[in-house]
């Protein structure tokens, strides 16, 4: 009996990305800077310094668009960019349609990794892409975790 191959691949933007206004950015460096000076006033210097550079690192990382990423689901894994998920390594997936940039949540066995955001494409027929996970993988609801969430509700 010979073994039915199938692929399903599609492109799509790593994160939604959101244009931002002067405002925004304004209210993000008054923050920093009011936790950077209470940092200091408590004695802290290194949280102050940690503070600063990660509000440094993040103006540079905001303004950047999202890279296309290659995802592709075969019969052995999912394979997002270069990286491949096999089935065997992978307890449950759940396709969350309620956000405007759609996803796969992909739950690892693996301790360090428990989920893997798999973006989904504009033209994913997401139905039949559920039937096919589903030979291999049981769908079950996995929430984005909470830092994500509240990243996201912020606007970052």
């Amino acid at each position: 009996m010979t073994r039915q191959t199938f692929t399903i691949e599609w492109d799509a933007h790593e994160y939604e990305h959101k244009q931002r206004s002067e405002d925004w950015f304004w209210a993000v460096g008054i923050i920093t800077v009011a936790v950077a000076v209470a940092a200091i006033v408590l004695g802290n210097f290194i949280f102050a310094i940690l503070i600063l550079l990660s509000a440094f690192s993040l103006a540079l990382f905001i303004n950047r668009l999202p890279e296309t990423v290659h995802v592709v689901i075969d019969e052995q894994g999912v394979i997002k960019e270069k990286t491949r998920y096999p089935y065997d390594t992978l307890r449950s997936f759940w396709i969350d349609t309620d956000h405007p940039h759609k996803k796969i949540i992909l739950r690892s066995k693996k301790m360090l990794m428990p989920l893997i955001i798999v973006p989904l494409g504009e033209d994913i027929e997401w139905e039949r892409l559920e039937k096919t996970l589903l030979r291999y993988l049981p769908a079950e609801y996995h929430r984005l975790p909470f830092a994500e969430s509240l990243l996201e509700y912020l606007g970052f």
